[in-house]
């Protein structure tokens, strides 16, 4: 069996701008091991501008990393240990 690693994904200003002021969007994030794409994940709402973003528990086999592939704002993937 192979060990798992708790992951927190940080995603930041995940907003539009429009006529109306603030909008949510949609932004999409690959989970990578080294080169490989091993998930897909899609973050929906509005988030920002500014704050400490919406955080996200993530569970999987160490050594991971996180990409956004497309929409606005950031993401970060930091290892829980422990």
């Amino acid at each position: 069996m192979q060990a798992s690693q708790r992951y927190t994904l940080n995603i930041r200003d995940l907003f539009t701008y429009s006529n109306e002021g603030l909008c949510g969007a949609e932004a999409v994030v690959a989970i990578l091991d080294g080169n490989t794409e091993v998930d897909r994940l899609s973050f929906k709402g509005k988030v920002g501008p500014g704050g400490d973003g919406y955080y996200r528990s993530y569970t999987a086999k160490p050594g991971l990393k996180a990409k956004k592939v497309s929409g606005p704002g950031a993401v970060t993937m930091t290892s829980l240990l422990g």
